[in-house]
Order: structure tokens, then sequence, then C-alpha cells
């Protein structure tokens, strides 16, 4: 009976463990203060450079398998950076790229809404975080 018990409680160790390691390799992690709800995807302008930029943050986001795979709902440009807005679900973030040449490449990607300071503090300078969000978010400077 001793046995059966101590054997459960493990078995109950090891599944919260397993289940605790499974959550913080999900992406996006989502940050209580970062927290957004999720925007319904609009229709996002293609050109050659747009498509570029979101077919690296697809790739990036659903690299991991995880379900339901992202979708891109917003993508705005300046400077030879890139802002993604996607959805995951119920899931909402951006994916921050920078052009190198004629690749874009993916600086940092998470859950809820980078905003100019976290822009600023994945290196982009302050008037291009700035123009950016002017083309992300025209109403972030009145919120």
């Amino acid at each position: 009976m001793q046995r059966h018990r101590i054997q459960r409680q493990l078995t109950l160790v090891v599944l919260c463990g397993v289940a605790i390691a499974a959550s913080l390799l999900i992406e996006p992690w989502i940050h209580p203060d970062q927290a957004v709800m999720a925007r319904q995807p609009q229709a996002v302008a293609i050109n050659a450079d747009s498509k570029a930029i979101q077919q690296m943050a697809l790739k990036h986001l659903n690299s991991r398998g995880i379900k339901p795979n992202a979708a891109i709902a917003e993508v705005a440009q300046a400077n030879g950076y890139a802002l993604v807005g996607w959805t995951r679900g119920e899931m909402a973030g951006n994916t921050l790229l920078k052009r190198k040449g004629n690749r874009w490449n993916v600086v940092t990607s998470g859950g809820g809404s980078l905003g100019v300071q976290g822009l600023v503090e994945a290196g982009v300078p302050k008037q291009t975080a700035e123009n950016l969000m002017d083309r992300y978010e025209p109403k972030w400077r009145k919120q």
C-alpha cells in the first residue's frame, strides 16, 4: 500500500515536471504585462518584400510545431525593419525582423505587443521604432 502511494506521488511529480518543461518551451510566452487580446487577422497588402517578411515570420513562428499555426495579421516596414503582427488561436504577438542584404532575419518574437520601448530595447533606433508603430498601430500615441 505504501509502495503504491509513493509510486503515485512520484508519477505526479514527473508529470508536473514534464508539464512545466513543455510550457516553458511553448512560444509565444506571454508576460503578464504584455498580454493582449488577439486581433482578428486583416487583409495584408502583399508585395515582394512583404511576402518575404511574412514567409520568414511564419517559418520562425511555426517551426516548433505548435498548433494552431500562426496567421499574419499585419506587417509594417520602416528603414530596414519590419514589425509583424500575428495570431495563434486566442493568442497574439509581434515578430520583429531586420533586413540584411536581400534577406529578412528575425530579431525577436513573442506574445503581446512590443511597443516603441520593446522595439528600442531590441536594437531599433527610436525614430525608426516610432515610424514602425505609426504604420503598425496609427493610434498608439493616443493610448
